[in-house]
């Protein structure tokens, strides 16, 4: 069985917590939609977003752990605390996934989307020590367009790596942060590149916490450069949002 735990940020920390709430209902409606019955989610919250979506494989956590301060002097100090409050969200997330006796474990970003074919998968390769999504798309909230990364897409988005239930402490160096980054980790354990594209990470939806307004318009400055639109035209593939790719991933615009 996959258990996927999808860690939630307070609403203390949300610009608006009903937009937060739309992109965590199209996150757990894609996560729901495997092909194959044998997934739990687990949601670790500090209040749960406000949703009608219900479904018998979701079990809702809910903790009193102080939000991160996102009023911190500097992206670095901004970014710090909202790894430690994840990374604690997680824990909790894996702890309570022990009843499930899982064969491997997911952790989902509460905004991006995930392959329908992922349970489905694991089921058939229960015994494998894990992948990390070398592939994965980028969409930005709103486009007709989608952008395929086919090289390092774990190393910018957190919702890439499946991980054998046992090894998932090898992903956290130490409690306050969950490493994402990397597929050769301790002990001589290297996770296999997902055969597919496994998740959609979305950006520029106002509500990525290390995403504040002073980070994006350094994003915005880089990409007016032509070093920039080069680096982005060699490592991403624009294609456009077709019906197929959007019910793979349960993908919808956000109103």
């Amino acid at each position: 069985m996959l258990v996927f735990i999808i860690p939630v940020k307070s609403p203390a920390v949300s610009t608006s917590w009903d937009r937060f709430s739309k992109l965590f209902e199209r996150c757990i409606k894609s996560v729901c939609n495997q092909t194959l019955p044998n997934f739990r989610v687990i949601v670790v919250c500090n209040d749960r977003p406000a949703i009608e979506f219900r479904n018998s494989h979701i079990d809702y956590i809910e903790v009193d752990f102080p939000p991160p301060d996102s009023n911190q002097r500097n992206y670095g100090q901004v970014r710090g605390a909202g790894d430690a409050d994840k990374a604690r969200k997680v824990l909790t997330g894996i702890a309570f996934a022990d009843k499930f006796q899982p064969s491997h474990l997911m952790v989902v970003d509460a905004d991006d989307c995930v392959s329908k074919y992922l349970a489905e998968f694991v089921a058939r390769n229960s015994q494998a020590d894990g992948w990390f999504l070398k592939k994965g798309y980028v969409y930005e909230e709103g486009s007709k367009f989608i952008y395929l990364n086919l090289k390092n897409f774990n190393q910018s988005c957190g919702t890439s790596i499946v991980i054998k239930y046992g090894l998932h402490n090898l992903l956290f160096p130490n409690k306050n942060y969950y490493d994402h980054n990397h597929h050769i980790l301790q002990n001589g354990v290297t996770l296999k590149a997902l055969p597919f594209v496994g998740a959609v990470y979305s950006i520029r939806n106002a509500e990525n916490m290390f995403m504040s307004t002073a980070k994006t318009q350094q994003l915005k400055d880089r990409e007016n450069s032509l070093l920039f639109a080069v680096k982005k035209a060699v490592k991403y593939r624009p294609m456009l949002l077709t019906k197929t790719i959007r019910d793979d991933f349960s993908l919808y615009k956000i109103n």
